[in-house]
């Protein structure tokens, strides 16, 4: 049954939703206080500025695991097959890849059973976290002498300061995403789509009642992917913006090892230090900044950055790294679970869904979380 729905939202949840409802035969309409690729600004989404990486990141919810595997299995099919809705390739690579990711860290002595002391070599105890499980991501745990075996072999690249300060690294061949050629691609097929195209990009809602004014006569579902700005529209006191900061600078070809650090001695949760190549730039942070939401970059932040492109790209070659801007996003963050399902507490003639609260998992998420809003939608008419 063609269902009525509209959007309230176009980052990477509303537009993902948007496309899979009209796949499943739903007209959509799209309503947002800014436009899907919207970089900068008050009511700009996070997602076009986001790193792309595929890997659960403050998103505290006992369903994301599925909705996550939901997710890598269509990235995984846009690796290996033509990208997703005709979208060329860019150089120096796709807009969908799979990427070496390093993860070091320093284990307890008692998580560790020595093999060869003489050599080094010990094979840690630890079991890849959940959504780590599946064969595709290759997902290990190596020394660091190991790690400079495989170095030797598949040239990745890892920084001396890895070798240094970790005993430990976790490995798994990651996918990403560019993030705003992604975008744009969900854009183009809602567009262009028989059932969609009425997308309205400077809509600012204050209220529940607003969007029910506007739309609650005229469409049979509301879904609310406003991400943050759902703290106000829904009185949610239990979001809370996860501050972070990046430099982009131009990839070079063959750079294709991205590094994540939230361990000390370098990185921490709310600095976690990371390096993410996807499309023609490598983005460089981090931060993880809760309540937060001074929205420009401080000079403080900006010196830091700089500090972790040296130290994570600097022995790439000798070249300098041409810097090509930076980004400041909040997260949508709510650590009591994501929020998504029917709300009864909203009334009117239009069933309200609400998808909001993702954190910093949006790109790792949206499909299934769109595939959920789908299956709540079938079930209700």
């Amino acid at each position: 049954m063609t269902s009525r729905v509209l959007i309230v939202g176009s980052g990477i949840l509303g537009l993902r939703t948007a496309t899979s409802l009209l796949r499943h035969g739903h007209r959509v309409t799209m309503r947002s206080a800014a436009a899907p690729l919207a970089s900068s600004g008050p009511a700009a989404p996070v997602s076009p500025g986001a790193g792309g990486l595929w890997m659960p990141f403050h998103c505290e919810d006992v369903r994301v695991e599925k909705w996550a595997k939901h997710q890598l299995e269509e990235y995984l099919e846009m690796i290996n097959v033509e990208p997703l809705l005709s979208v060329p390739h860019s150089s120096p690579s796709p807009y969908y890849s799979q990427i070496t990711s390093l993860l070091p860290s320093n284990p307890p002595p008692s998580s560790i059973t020595t093999k060869a002391a003489d050599t080094g070599t010990y094979s840690p105890t630890f079991t890849p976290p959940s959504w780590a499980t599946d064969p595709r991501l290759n997902y290990q745990t190596l020394t660091m002498h190991q790690l400079e075996w495989q170095k030797a072999v598949t040239k990745i690249h890892v920084p001396s300061v890895l070798l240094d300060s970790y005993s430990t690294c976790h490995t798994f061949s990651a996918p990403i995403v560019d993030s705003p050629e992604i975008l744009n691609s969900h854009l183009k097929f809602f567009i262009n789509h028989k059932n969609g195209g009425d997308i309205l990009t400077d809509r600012f809602y204050n209220s529940v009642e607003e969007v029910l004014e506007e739309g609650g006569g005229e469409f049979d579902f509301i879904v609310n992917c406003t991400g943050g700005g759902a703290k106000a529209l829904m009185s949610d006191n239990e979001l809370t913006p996860g501050r972070g900061c990046l430099k982009y600078y131009k990839r070079k070809p063959g750079f294709d090892t991205c590094i994540l650090l939230d361990d000390p001695p370098i990185g921490c949760d709310e600095r976690p230090v990371y390096c993410i190549p996807r499309g023609d730039l490598v983005a460089v942070g981090g931060f993880y900044l809760e309540g937060d939401d001074y929205p420009e970059m401080r000079l403080d932040e900006r010196e830091i950055l700089e500090e972790n492109a040296e130290m994570l790209l600097g022995e790439f070659d000798d070249e300098k790294w041409e810097e090509v801007g930076e980004w400041v996003g909040l997260r949508p963050v709510r650590n009591s679970g994501v929020k998504l399902g029917l709300n009864t507490d909203v009334g009117g003639r239009a069933k309200w869904i609400d998808c909001y609260g993702h954190g910093g998992s949006g790109w790792t998420v949206a499909s299934g979380c769109a595939e959920e809003v789908a299956g709540i939608i079938k079930s209700s008419t």
